[in-house]
C-alpha cells in the first residue's frame, strides 16, 4: 500500500483539499490491504500493511463490520472481507466494455498462441487483472482476476506507462522511484529499453524481470471516448516460451488485438 496520502488514484490530494474525506480513503485502504490466498488478517497486521494507527485500524474494521464490507472470524481474531465486498468489483466488471469487447479476442489469442492472455488495469502503483483467458497448458497462467502485478516491474504494467502521455507517465514513475529506492536504478534501465521497444514495435516484454520463471509481453490500449487505458499481456514460463517466440510471434499478434480493441472502441 502506498503510505503517501498525496496520491490516491494517481491524483493528487494535498492537505488542505476540503473535497477529499481522510476517513472514506482510510477505510478504503484496510479493504486494499487484503490479499488473494492470504486469508484473514487481524487489527495488528493492518496496522503494518496500511501505515495506520492501530486505534484507527480497530474503529475503522469495526464500522466495516458493521456495513457488512468485513466478516470476523472469532476463533482466528482476524477480519476477512465479506462477499459485499465482491459485489463491488463485480459492477465494475459488468459495466466495462473494454473487457466485455477483448475477452473473445483475448480467448482466441489464448487458443492460437497456447498461451495465458490478461487484461488489467492500474489500481495505484499495480496493475490489476480484470480479464483472463488461459492457453492449452494451464500452467500458463497462474494468475486470476483480481491478482495485483507490479506496475514497473512486468511487461503488463511498462507497457500501461508506456501509453500514458509523458506528464502522467513521470508522475507514476517519481513514486514508484520513492517507494522502490534501492531497487530504481535497475527499474529505470528495464523501463527504458522497454520504452524504446514499444516506440519500435508497439510492444514491450519482461524476460524474467519479475519472475525468473516467466516470460511475458505487454501491449496497452486507450479509449479515446473516455481517455480510459488499458493493457494487456501474453506469456507464460520460462521453459514453454522464448524470447524470439514472444518478439517474432506473440508480440506482433498482441499488438494486433489491442488495436481492434482501439478500433471497436471508435479510434481510427
Amino acid at each position: 500500500m502506498l503510505k503517501d496520502n498525496t496520491f490516491v488514484g494517481g491524483v493528487s490530494t494535498p492537505d488542505n483539499n476540503r473535497h477529499f474525506v481522510t476517513s472514506l480513503a482510510r477505510g478504503l485502504e484496510i479493504l486494499q490491504a487484503f490479499r488473494p490466498g492470504e486469508g484473514a488478517l487481524g487489527n495488528n497486521e493492518l496496522a503494518k500493511r496500511t501505515g495506520l494507527p492501530r486505534s484507527t485500524v480497530s474503529r475503522l474494521t469495526s464500522t466495516l463490520l458493521q456495513l457488512g464490507y468485513l466478516i470476523y472470524r472469532k476463533s482466528l481474531g482476524k477480519y476477512e472481507p465479506s462477499p459485499a465486498v465482491l459485489s463491488l468489483g463485480y459492477t465494475f466488471l459488468a459495466n466495462n466494455k473494454i473487457r466485455l469487447m477483448s475477452r473473445p479476442l483475448m480467448h482466441d489469442l489464448a487458443k492460437q498462441a497456447g498461451l495465458g492472455v490478461a487484461l488489467a488495469t492500474r489500481v495505484q502503483l499495480n496493475m490489476m487483472y480484470v480479464e483472463t483467458a488461459r492457453g492449452a497448458d494451464e500452467s500458463t497462467l497462474r494468475l486470476e482476476v483480481g491478482s495485483f502485478l507490479p506496475i514497473a516491474k512486468t511487461a503488463i504494467g511498462r507497457a500501461f506507462l508506456c501509453k500514458l502521455p509523458e506528464g502522467e507517465r513521470d508522475f507514476l514513475l517519481d513514486h514508484v522511484r520513492r517507494k522502490f529506492a534501492d531497487e530504481w536504478p535497475t527499474i529505470k534501465k528495464e523501463f527504458e529499453a522497454a520504452l524504446k521497444d514499444y516506440a519500435d514495435f508497439g510492444y514491450c516484454l519482461s524476460i524474467g524481470d519479475w519472475q525468473s520463471s516467466f516470460h511475458a509481453v505487454g501491449v496497452a490500449a486507450r479509449d479515446n471516448s473516455t481517455g480510459d487505458v488499458v493493457a494487456f499481456n501474453c506469456g507464460g514460463s520460462a521453459y514453454l516460451v522464448t524470447e524470439a517466440t514472444l518478439r517474432e510471434e506473440v508480440g506482433p499478434r498482441l499488438v494486433g488485438l489491442a488495436r481492434s480493441i482501439e478500433v471497436m472502441c471508435g479510434i481510427d
